[in-house]
């Protein structure tokens, strides 16, 4: 056994002294534990190093701090930071407030049902999104019946959401930048706050902003699933995102 063995609460007490700092930019101990699908008592343990996670807890709390296992070995200012996208780094940094700044307007992690257009055009779409330190991520498909003949790849949407003030900014597209849109969101507080409504632009298009309405459906797979089926994305794809969400 070599000397510099550490103890099982040498090993905790570092974990949770890196924990209470990675967390210290996060207004919301609750909103984060949801984001992480780890238990608020449990995630508290962790916290004042009474209790170390699970293999798979490490590595979905290591994902989304953009940091790894050495948190269990060393302080977190001693631990290089990992590749991050400085793009987005000084895009965020610069232009907003940061996802996390305020649990109220942060778009949470989950699927979305969209409904975009008037009472009489509608059209339903679902996105799923992920946070990231830097950003959310968004992702979802573009209907069948308005693209029959393109590969999944084609019909693929990704995009990114950042907040600013009490809003949320979206720009979301197919590949190469075709039939990209941007959104611009705020949460209904007074109503039901899963929802969200504002515009949506497409900046190729001469037409005028549209309204848009993003329905939080979480991780609900039965409401997951049926949106997927009257907005025609595709059942194969849609199940695809839904492991995606059980692994993120």
């Amino acid at each position: 056994m070599t000397n510099n063995t550490r103890s099982p609460a040498e090993l905790r007490a570092m974990f949770g002294a890196n924990l209470r700092q990675l967390t210290q930019d996060y207004p919301s101990v609750a909103a984060l534990c949801r984001q992480l699908g780890v238990n608020r008592t449990q995630f508290n343990r962790y916290l004042f190093g009474e209790s170390v996670p699970r293999a798979e807890v490490l590595d979905r709390i290591c994902r989304f701090f953009n940091v790894d296992a050495r948190i269990l070995l060393k302080p977190i200012d001693d631990i290089p930071a990992l590749d991050q996208n400085r793009t987005l780094t000084t895009l965020t940094s610069f232009l907003t407030s940061g996802v996390q700044a305020n649990d109220r307007n942060t778009l949470s992690p989950g699927f979305y049902a969209v409904t975009e257009g008037e009472s009489s055009n509608r059209q339903l779409s679902l996105l799923y999104a992920r946070h990231l330190p830097q950003c959310t991520l968004l992702r979802g498909f573009t209907a069948r019946r308005d693209m029959p003949d393109a590969p999944p790849l084609a019909r693929e949407r990704q995009g990114f959401a950042v907040c600013a003030d009490d809003h949320i900014y979206i720009l979301i597209s197919r590949r190469n930048g075709e039939d990209s849109r941007v959104y611009l969101v705020t949460r209904d507080l007074e109503g039901d706050a899963t929802r969200w409504f504002g515009t949506v632009t497409k900046p190729s298009s001469a037409q005028s902003p549209m309204p848009v309405v993003l329905k939080h459906l979480d991780a609900d797979t039965a409401a997951v699933l049926d949106t997927a089926r009257k907005s025609n994305c595709g059942a194969s794809k849609t199940s695809s995102l839904l492991a995606e969400a059980r692994t993120t």
